[in-house]
């Protein structure tokens, strides 16, 4: 946990150095964002020379210390004779106190899905997720600690072993980076993503607050609809569903109902709990984001912005391999706000400062961002399979929602409702920021950037940001004309309620979900092949995704789940049969076990249920090491 505290500290002390005169709140957030982001890269940075061993961590967190020192250091010195007084100068306004009070008050609840989510050890020994965790989290947890264990770096799929790891590993690498130091797997997964979610949520905040200008109201009520995001699924649980069903079934919940074209799904329980990437990203986007509409306004207002312009080409160069989708939104608002900004730019005599910081802007980024593509995202692009023209996004999908602006009233409620008697009001700045975010939304309704094109919601969500708060200030200008506050409350209640009531259903769901991702005997025997076993060797095993050798030890198996392998883009299938080939024994085995390499075969009841496995055959050929809860594992080399 230190280590973390460390990087925690190391950007906040970047934030009070890099800009001075920016409000408290603000510098704690990009504090925060910084050290996340300084988390995620400096070990890695160093794992290009080392591996990914303790000598890069400790290199990485001594330059950290370091930076840290000097930078406080010179901060006394310049302002010895302020703090010589001991008279602290924060003093947050309405405005900031409430949203430090709502984030808080999210996050804790965050706090408590992460606790219950993230293989939480029951009394027998098992280890239990939520309904939301029960996919997305076994691969990451199987990147942390094959990171984490193995060292290698660049890394490889530890469920695909020989083929790199193109996925976007940086906030799994991070937490690896956490195990060096003492941490439990489960708790490096816990502790950065509560920091990182609160960034989320704050950053929001504070997005919307810099966006509606200060005003207290709108920002509130589109933070609410943001967290609570949900659409009029609730109306099926009025007639086609029961409501007991949302709380008992495996996602039957108003916001993710696959069945009836639902997939608007609630952001904390569907996008930042499972999905780690998304959780990083948008942890930066956000901040990219602000940074990006401050420049811009200080840019058109004639004033310097060589130092906000620098950070956020930093912050937006380090994004492709935290969360390429994140980036690519990100470019597509710069890329629309750009052209909005230039008339009025030109207009005002600004144009040619303009154009120099977005050419120092894509400079940089560019320089940063283009080693990444072309290490690790070129190599999916050209698998053929991360790019292709779909129109609608997965309206219609399953039959039932077709027409696609039918789909999406249905699926985000009202915020889309609202957004079109909206666009008649638009004008100056607000109407350049809706216009930068219909661009996202018309590409991720375009085409498709990964094998799943229900992922496209990872750009549509940046959309839904925007989108939200410009709805919710127009709302609330609409609201305010009436002069009785009971009235305007009401109205205003009544418009969360009808945006938010899918969501918290969802919310309450997730609270209380629970699944066993692995048993005990299965915890047990991943625990002794961490003991016994070299941590670079290559298991034979099934390809479930709850598969304890992936999952808790980060050794190789010599193919994973195809619901990961598939999305990513890796050609899986021709080892995948191969794998059902090799639990025959006989020829076929010692064939593919030769080709790959194989040290041990693990078999359980989950090999003896999938596969024709010739136990026999492995009992008469090989030592057994281990025999426990119908668990036998057999050494090969």
């Amino acid at each position: 946990m230190i280590a973390l505290i460390v990087y925690m500290l190391f950007g906040m002390a970047l934030a009070w150095r890099l800009l001075p005169k920016a409000r408290v709140a603000v510098k704690c957030w990009l504090g925060l964002v910084f050290g996340c982001v300084a988390l995620m890269w400096l070990p890695c940075l160093g794992a290009f020379f080392w591996g990914f061993t303790k000598a890069a961590q400790d290199n990485a967190l001594g330059l950290a210390i370091i930076v840290t020192l000097a930078l406080a250091a010179e901060f006394i010195i310049k302002n010895r004779s302020r703090l010589r007084a001991l008279r602290p100068s924060f003093a947050p306004s309405r405005e900031d106190t409430a949203g430090l009070m709502v984030c808080a008050a999210a996050t804790v609840f965050c706090a408590y899905l992460l606790h219950t989510h993230v293989i939480r050890p029951e009394a027998d020994g098992s280890l239990w997720v939520g309904q939301s965790t029960f996919g997305d989290l076994a691969m990451h947890l199987g990147f942390v600690e094959s990171l984490f264990r193995q060292g290698t770096f660049p890394p490889e799929y530890s469920i695909f072993p020989g083929q790199q790891l193109d996925y976007p590993f940086l906030v799994d690498a991070a937490s690896a980076s956490l195990r060096f130091y003492g941490l439990s797997l489960r708790m490096a997964v816990v502790a950065p993503s509560v920091v990182m979610l609160f960034c989320v949520f704050w950053g929001f905040w504070l997005l919307a607050d810099t966006v509606t200008k200060n005003r207290l109201a709108p920002t509130l009520m589109s933070w609410l609809l943001f967290v609570g995001n949900g659409g009029f699924g609730f109306v099926l649980f009025f007639g086609k569903y029961r409501f007991s069903e949302i709380f008992t079934g495996y996602y039957t919940t108003p916001t993710n109902l696959a069945n009836e074209d639902i997939r608007w799904v609630n952001v904390i329980c569907d996008m930042l709990i499972p999905q780690r990437t998304t959780m990083a990203g948008w942890c930066v986007v956000l901040a990219a984001i602000w940074l990006l509409v401050t420049v811009l306004r200080k840019t058109l207002a004639g004033e310097a912005v060589r130092r906000e312009t620098v950070i956020l080409a930093v912050l937006a160069g380090s994004m492709p391999m935290i969360h390429t989708h994140s980036f690519l939104a990100l470019g597509i608002l710069s890329a629309a706000w750009f052209f909005c900004a230039l008339p009025k730019a030109v207009k005002a005599g600004h144009g040619r400062k303009l154009v120099e910081t977005y050419v120092l802007y894509g400079a940089i980024c560019l320089a940063l961002a283009a080693p990444q593509f072309f290490k690790w995202t070129m190599d999916s692009v050209q698998s053929g399979r991360m790019l292709q023209w779909h129109l609608g996004w997965v309206a219609g999908e399953n039959g039932q929602l077709n027409n696609w602006l039918w789909f999406y009233i249905v699926n985000i409620g009202v915020v889309f409702v609202a957004m079109w008697p909206m666009l008649f009001s638009l004008r100056g700045e607000r109407l350049s920021l809706f216009l930068g975010a219909a661009a996202i939304f018309v590409v991720a309704n375009a085409a498709v950037f990964q094998p799943n094109k229900y992922d496209n919601n990872k750009l549509l969500y940046i959309w839904f940001m925007l989108t939200d708060i410009l709805v919710c200030d127009w709302l609330w200008g609409i609201i305010a004309s009436e002069k009785k506050r009971v009235l305007r409350a009401a109205v205003a209640a009544a418009l969360v309620f009808l945006g938010t009531f899918s969501g918290g259903l969802s919310l309450l769901r997730e609270a209380v979900s629970g699944y066993r991702l692995l048993s005990a005997e299965q915890a047990a025997a991943a625990e002794y092949i961490t003991e016994a076993t070299p941590p670079d060797s290559l298991f034979l095993t099934s390809t479930t995704h709850a598969n304890p050798v992936a999952v808790l030890t980060g050794r190789n198996i010599v193919c994973g789940s195809g619901l990961y392998l598939n999305f990513h883009g890796v050609n899986y299938r021709e080892r995948e049969e191969q794998v059902a080939m090799m639990y025959t024994g006989g020829a076929l085995f010692e064939q593919y076990a030769r080709l790959y390499g194989v040290d041990y075969v693990y078999i359980s009841e989950y090999e003896r249920g999938s596969y024709a496995v010739d136990e026999a055959y492995f009992e008469a050929n090989y030592p057994m090491l281990y025999d426990e809860g119908g668990i036998r594992i057999f050494q090969i080399r």
